[in-house]
């Protein structure tokens, strides 16, 4: 996977979130900065309606001419007040609220369309855990809240430089000791960050394992191991270490954000108490009036809020380019497959030839190989078995030839073409597969087997499809038969499926698709010996017309396959077919020998 850099600097995402912004919704960019003109008018009214009302008093004006005055403000107040209430949220916070499920979903997206290669890698893993970081908290603080946050930097400078107008008639030095005082505590803030955003990666990886542990909570398919294996203490003990892991990381950031503040509450008692003098002296020793008195202390405070506004909008601007960053990062993580027009690829009618040339593969990050050095011919309509113990590289070597994994040296050919130079979508329209991990949505059965509309299934297929597959009397005592939704945790009215039902389900998936090589990953685990030696008998039917791999534990179902290849250590170190490797007296013999004795027992036990 491509080194991905940590930041695209503040000026890139600018322009990124500017032109996301105006392409999502163009009204939300423009009006936030109505929001600013109004929140200025109001600000200056604020400071100069005092002085309006104490110079009025100290002058004795006429009642129906000060009444006509602070009527007039009050309501161009009330006025300005409202535009900036709708302008903020009416628009901007509702906007930006939509805005962060359309960088959602986008995201969401990405996981499910980049490559599985970067999807289980652990690089991939941190993208992914920083990415919904950057969009799972509130809109006011992740990265949906740039926007908002670039929109108050405006207001805020701008604000500021109408309050150091206001307040350089007074005297220019007391906006350059202000300047220099918020100077230093944006500064320490700035520092914050960047040290808070350089443990994100720990960050990261300490939520993951906390949502690991939260979600085996909640998983129903471990839920009977947690209560019989008594898991909950193992469960509580890994949850309270990874959330003390977390609270002392998080204890941390804190500390830090605390002796902050404190310094920040020092420095606002030293520049207001030292402005607030000095206008009390210039009060005592010139004409200053009441009205200006109040104007330029109003400026004096105002400024400092402005100030404030200002560093407070940097560190949240910083922090939500921070999580852009994020953002961007997994969503410019280029995919290695080809995703562009690619080769012409093989016609989905005829069985395909696979090759498989010196293919060697070890995870990132990892030095133990996994697929050692691998050279396999498997010709066009065969039907091979890959047998091996657990960990011997089974699975791995089929997600090779899938194309889901890529060789770290070697290649995969179909049909003496590398599998790289096809487009990625079109090669896996020629690939069926049913994986030991059962994937179903709550929808009906039949859409569950054919991911189409219901208008849009070939019934007559599917129909068939699942008699192959064995399944078709669980459908007759279905009263909605192929209609029957599935995942009741989530659809009302949905039915759960046995694990031999659900493998059924997954069989009958892998036919339906109709690709000319079909794998069937411990396609009978779950069945029993009666539905398993049915989908035996079927074996030849099944794989009609197809190149077949078949990935299995059980050796006596291996009879029904051209040629058999013994797997361990990552190496093939037996080839041929059931008899011959009987014959031969290897690996396989001694592993056949063993289930087998099981087999005799059995029956033995059952005679007696």
């Amino acid at each position: 996977m491509k080194n991905e850099k940590n930041t695209h600097g503040l000026l890139n995402n600018l322009k990124f979130m500017l032109h996301e912004q105006w392409v999502f919704e163009k009204k939300a960019t423009v009006i936030p900065f109505i929001r600013i003109l109004s929140d200025l008018a109001v600000a200056l009214m604020g400071i100069w309606l005092p002085k309006v009302v104490l110079d009025a008093i100290s002058q004795s004006i006429p009642v129906h001419v000060f009444l006509t005055q602070i009527g007039l403000l009050t309501v161009a107040l009330m006025l300005l007040k409202y535009i900036s209430y709708y302008s903020e949220q009416g628009v901007l916070k509702n906007a930006v609220r939509i805005w962060n499920v359309h960088f959602y979903i986008k995201k969401d997206w990405k996981i499910l369309d980049m490559d599985y290669s970067i999807f289980t890698s652990p690089k991939g893993k941190i993208l992914i855990e920083k990415a919904h970081d950057s969009l799972s908290r509130n809109v006011n603080v992740n990265m949906a809240s740039f926007y908002p946050k670039l929109v108050e930097l405006v207001r805020s400078v701008l604000g500021l430089l109408s309050f150091c107008a206001v307040i350089a008639f007074l005297n220019p030095i007391i906006i350059l000791l202000l300047l220099i005082s918020y100077g230093i505590d944006g500064l320490i803030s700035l520092n914050i960050q960047k040290w808070e955003h350089s443990i994100k990666d720990k960050r990261a990886t300490i939520d993951r394992k906390l949502y690991y542990v939260f979600d085996s909570t909640n998983n129903s398919s471990i839920a009977k191991d947690i209560r019989l294996y008594d898991m909950k203490s193992w469960i509580n003990h890994a949850a309270k270490s990874f959330m003390n892991e977390k609270n002392t990381l998080e204890k941390q950031v804190e500390t830090k954000h605390l002796l902050q503040r404190l310094f920040e509450a020092f420095l606002i008692f030293i520049r207001n108490g030292g402005g607030y003098i000095y206008l009390i002296w210039k009060m005592l020793h010139t004409d200053m009036t009441v009205g200006e008195f109040t104007l330029y202390f109003g400026a004096i405070s105002g400024f400092g809020l402005w100030l404030h506004q200002i560093v407070r909008t940097i560190n949240g601007l910083s922090n939500a380019s921070c999580k852009v960053d994020d953002y961007r990062n997994l969503m410019d993580t280029k995919d290695k497959l080809m995703r562009s027009e690619g080769e012409q690829i093989p016609a989905l009618n005829e069985p395909v030839e696979i090759v498989l040339e010196n293919v060697r593969f070890h995870y990132e990050g990892s030095d133990q190989t996994i697929v050692d050095d691998i050279n396999l011919t498997i010709s066009k309509g065969e039907r091979l078995a890959i047998v091996g113990v657990n960990g011997a590289g089974k699975t791995t070597l089929i997600k090779l030839i899938c194309g889901l994994l890529e060789p770290v040296s070697g290649r995969v050919l179909m049909n003496g073409m590398d599998i790289r130079r096809f487009n990625r979508e079109a090669y896996y329209s020629l690939i069926t597969a049913a994986f030991q991990n059962v994937c179903v949505l709550p929808m009906s059965i039949a859409q569950n087997i054919t991911f189409k509309d219901e208008s849009d299934i070939d019934t007559e297929k599917l129909e068939k499809c699942v008699e192959l597959a064995n399944l078709k009397e669980k459908m007759d005592r279905l009263p909605k038969r192929y209609s029957t939704q599935l995942v009741p945790s989530v659809v009302d009215d949905g039915v759960n499926l046995s694990g031999g039902e659900l493998q059924k389900l997954m069989l009958a998936r892998a036919l339906y698709k109709d690709a000319p090589l079909i794998i069937l990953d411990e396609p009978t685990a779950a069945l029993d010996p009666i539905a398993e030696n049915q989908m035996y008998l079927r074996y030849s039917e099944l794989t009609n017309n197809k190149t077949a791999i078949y990935i299995s534990h059980r050796l006596s179902s291996t009879r029904f396959c051209d040629r058999i290849i013994f797997v361990e250590h990552g190496k093939i170190i037996e080839t041929g077919t059931h008899d011959e490797l009987l014959a031969r007296g290897g690996k396989y013999k001694a592993m056949f020998d063993v289930q087998s004795q099981y087999y005799k027992d059995y029956i033995e036990e059952k005679a007696i």
